[in-house]
């Protein structure tokens, strides 16, 4: 009885010091924003100073041109799956508390952006898009950002079958296991992470009509968390996945090696994108340099960076649709689609990026 409420005040003045020192280093990460980061007390003969990630400190040093590369503010625009303000926390039942530390992490996240994209020279966004959002969300002025596309990598032509392997649900979790999938095996695939802005949960639901209807095609889907339903922290991923009446035809393959992922492409029926919101899409363009059809929600950065080489579609409806129009395709209009791509990929290499961002930070 006199042990409880020991371990009571143990527990209250543990969860005090972990509130504290999370605000310690918050404090002292917003430091090194204002004043510069101190790893970098000396830069006596560099002209220009490249950071790549926009949430690290920029050296406060005269004579030095600070350039910063800007991708997107994905969990801000989409605060409502990200990052909640504090009024949206408590209408989803979080206490003061936890509704506090969500306006706290928005807030953190926000003056990281503000202070160094005011701070920086010069800023360099990966698309038109993401210049359109910083100017809109940030008021940065149009002439202090200019866009420098990514690029991407040249295919293999390695056209070997490598060994496949999947992950399996046994007693111990999700297993890897040997995967025997014929030549003939039509499939359509996913690379990429759960993440709340790409609508899995729609491709899966597509995926069950296709099933549904008689469509013999099966759905792989690869990157680090697809090793399984459970393996997917997103409730509404996981509970499509869970409750599929076709979860034996999809096919969990987790993170693959380079040969794997260029025979995903190489063979895949389609490789299916549902994102609502992109800073580029780049996985865009790896799959259409490889010539493999792309059906993707029509998202501003995915059409900018895409144009008309992939299939568009809005909803789980489309996907299906694509999906038909492409199973109905001849040989000859195939063709012309997989040229489409791998054209529209062509244009964007790393070459051309890394020699736009030269010319920029030498100008």
């Amino acid at each position: 009885q006199h042990i409880r409420p020991q371990l009571r005040a143990q527990r209250k003045l543990r969860g005090r010091l972990n509130i504290l020192m999370s605000a310690y280093n918050n404090i002292v990460a917003m430091k090194d924003l204002y004043t510069g980061d101190p790893r970098l007390p000396d830069l006596g003969g560099i002209d220009v100073f490249l950071q790549t990630d926009p949430n690290q400190s920029l050296p406060r040093q005269n004579g030095v041109k600070n350039v910063v590369i800007i991708y997107d503010l994905i969990p801000y625009v989409l605060g409502w799956d990200y990052l909640w303000p504090y009024s949206f926390a408590r209408t989803r039942g979080y206490s003061r508390k936890a509704a506090l530390r969500c306006q706290v992490r928005r807030t953190l996240y926000w003056n990281k952006f503000r202070i160094n994209t005011k701070r920086a020279d010069q800023l360099l966004a990966i698309s038109e898009q993401t210049k359109q959002d910083f100017h809109t969300f940030l008021s940065i002025p149009d002439n202090k950002i200019i866009v420098t596309p990514l690029g991407v990598n040249k295919p293999s032509k390695n056209t070997a079958k490598p060994i496949l392997s999947h992950y399996v649900h046994t007693s111990w979790g999700y297993v890897q296991r040997p995967l025997q999938m014929g030549e003939s095996t039509s499939f359509l695939l996913f690379v990429g992470g759960a993440d709340r802005r790409r609508k899995i949960e729609d491709l899966v639901a597509a995926f069950n009509h296709l099933r549904a209807e008689g469509k013999d095609v099966k759905l792989i889907l690869a990157g680090d968390s697809m090793q399984g339903p459970g393996n997917i922290s997103t409730e509404e991923i996981q509970h499509a996945l869970k409750t599929s009446s076709y979860l034996n035809d999809i096919i969990f393959m987790g993170f693959t090696d380079d040969a794997t992922r260029d025979w995903l492409y190489q063979n895949a029926l389609a490789f299916v994108f549902p994102s609502k919101y992109e800073g580029f899409g780049l996985p865009v363009l790896e799959a259409m340099a490889y010539g493999c059809p792309v059906i993707s929600y029509e998202n501003a950065a995915t059409h900018e960076v895409a144009g008309d080489a992939p299939l568009y579609a809005n909803d789980t409806y489309g996907i299906v649709d694509r999906t038909k129009e492409l199973l109905a395709m001849d040989k000859k209009s195939l063709l012309e689609l997989q040229k489409k791509g791998k054209a529209q990929a062509a244009k964007y290499s790393w070459a051309r990026t890394s020699s736009d961002i030269i010319n920029t930070i030498c100008d």
